[in-house]
Order: C-alpha cells, then sequence, then structure tokens
C-alpha cells in the first residue's frame, strides 16, 4: 500500500499511473520508467507488472507524440465504453451513477482534496482523479475501502475488456499492470490486518 507521510505520499505510485492516464502531454517515457522503478523497489508488487508497464514503453518509444494522442483518444474518447475510465461508468447504472459522482465529490472536499484544480474538467469517478485521491488520502482505512468498492472492480472490468476485446492499444499494458498492483495492495493490507488481528 503506498503510505503517507506529513501528508505527502512516499512513493506517488497511483500518481504516477494516473499521468501515465492522462491524455498524453509529458514525457510518458520518462514517466514510464519512473514508474518501472516504483515497481521495481518494491518487492511486494508481481514482476508480471513491471513487464506490462514495460511493454507499455517499448509500444510507445518510436511513437510520434500525434499518433499516441490519436490512439488515446480512440481508446478512452471515442471507442465502445467499455474502454471508459470514468469508472461509474462500469460500476452504476443511471441515477445510481448520478449519486455516486456527487458523493465522490463530497468525499473529497470533506478531505481537502482539489478535486477542480486536479481533475481539469474530467469527472469524480475518471480513473486519473480517483488514483490522485488515493495518493493524496491520509485515511489508510478510506484507501482501502476505496481500493476495494471501487478501484478493484472497475480497473478489473476494464482490463477484462480490453484482453477480450482490444489487444491492440498499448494502453490495455497499463490497464493490466494497474490492475496487478491494487490486487497486491489489497493482499497485502489483509495480511497486514491478519497479522494485527493475531497479536
Amino acid at each position: 500500500m503506498v503510505r503517507v507521510v506529513s501528508g505527502k505520499p512516499k512513493n506517488e505510485l497511483y500518481s504516477t499511473f494516473a499521468t501515465l492516464l492522462d491524455y498524453p502531454w509529458e514525457d510518458l517515457k520518462g514517466v514510464t520508467q519512473h514508474c518501472i522503478e516504483l515497481l521495481q523497489s518494491h518487492p511486494h508488487y508481481p514482476r508480471e507488472a513491471v513487464e506490462e508497464v514495460g511493454s507499455f514503453l517499448n509500444e510507445i518509444s518510436e511513437m510520434p507524440l500525434d499518433d499516441l494522442q490519436g490512439i488515446y483518444s480512440y481508446t478512452f474518447e471515442i471507442a465502445s465504453g467499455e474502454f471508459a475510465i470514468d469508472l461509474g461508468y462500469h460500476l452504476y447504472d443511471g441515477f445510481k451513477r448520478a449519486n455516486f459522482l456527487v458523493s465522490l465529490k463530497e468525499m473529497y472536499k470533506a478531505h481537502g482534496f482539489p478535486y477542480d484544480s486536479i481533475a481539469k474538467g474530467e469527472l469524480p469517478d475518471h480513473l486519473t482523479v480517483l488514483l490522485r485521491f488515493l495518493d493524496f488520502l491520509k485515511d489508510e482505512s478510506l484507501k482501502k475501502e476505496l481500493l476495494e468498492s471501487v478501484l478493484i472492480k472497475g480497473v478489473e472490468k476494464v482490463n477484462k475488456n480490453f484482453e477480450l476485446k482490444n489487444k491492440e492499444s498499448p494502453y490495455r499494458h497499463l490497464i493490466k499492470a494497474l490492475n496487478l498492483v491494487i490486487e497486491a495492495d489489497l493482499k497485502t493490507e489483509l495480511m497486514l490486518e491478519k497479522d494485527s488481528y493475531n497479536t
């Protein structure tokens, strides 16, 4: 689990994934390499997660930015909603999703998270916003609850859709890696809870 010290995340892994899953403007190769280093520095993350991020790096390394931007837009914004990274789309229908969005905004406000400046127009359930909130959050029990009730369920669905219907987009590697990271963090959290219960 990403730990928070004095209000700042120690390794910012979730925020790094958020940057990689934003519309591509930055030096994605450098950010991707940084993500690999973060994963390698924590042995509880599976080797497969490192390999998936490495595969993303290999696929984009010679790609012009314009092409990558086109792939991003097509994958997450134009193609079927099955690949949408507004996670509420995969978890709730209609009115329930509207309530979910409102509750997320209220939660961000209650914890002092600067949603408007970070979201840059994205909805509260956008994966990049949720990932940045996880690194911002000081409440470990709420972080675990979000991982269990929102992140793992939503990311698993997107990952499954990529595996079944889109084996071309380089972004499939990031979604799979993130899914593995969340699974590893939840498993680590469960082990810590078990240890504290047994002592």
